[in-house]
């Protein structure tokens, strides 16, 4: 109507108010998705933790934060975060196999280094579930952030370091 009472053009008035409300659908669409995964990794961590023999996943994953506390720009930038946090992740769950398993020999020989291992499996079988998500996370986030980059300028003043006085 507003397009209409402007210039008298119906058409280029539906044309926006289809643009917009399709906008507003992908992005709903979007935090809803984004929501679910961020859920399902929370769940998996959880479920680390509890089966878990080491440190916290939780723990670890803060420390790594704290190095790169950005959001994904747009899209490729999301790919890249996710690409580091799959590769990180994999290089992580080897070297903690490969520790426990050296650690565990020195102490109690060939048993207690496949003892070790087979005390990794568990957690080991979650570790990828908790990547997927967190990789899918950081390309929902710069899938989000390409379509409204405002968006992320609200999320970097929402979640700025607080500065020291």
């Amino acid at each position: 109507m507003e397009q209409y009472k402007k210039d008298g053009r119906i058409i280029r008035g539906l044309q926006r108010g289809a643009h917009s409300f399709a906008t507003c659908t992908a992005m709903s669409a979007l935090e809803i998705t984004n929501r679910l995964v961020q859920t399902v990794q929370y769940c998996a961590e959880v479920a680390y933790d509890m089966i878990s023999p080491g440190p916290s996943v939780r723990k670890k994953k803060y420390r790594r934060k704290l190095r790169r506390l950005t959001h994904p720009a747009d899209l490729r930038e999301g790919f890249s975060n996710a690409y580091h946090v799959v590769t990180e992740g994999v290089l992580t769950t080897a070297q903690t196999i490969y520790h426990t398993a050296v650690d565990e020999h020195e102490q109690k020989g060939v048993t207690g280094a496949i003892g070790g291992v087979l005390r990794q499996i568990p957690p080991t079988m979650l570790q990828p579930v908790i990547l997927a998500t967190e990789a899918t996370s950081n390309v929902l986030g710069g899938m989000r952030n390409q379509l409204l980059p405002d968006k992320k300028r609200e999320d970097e003043e929402k979640w700025k370091p607080e500065e020291d006085n």
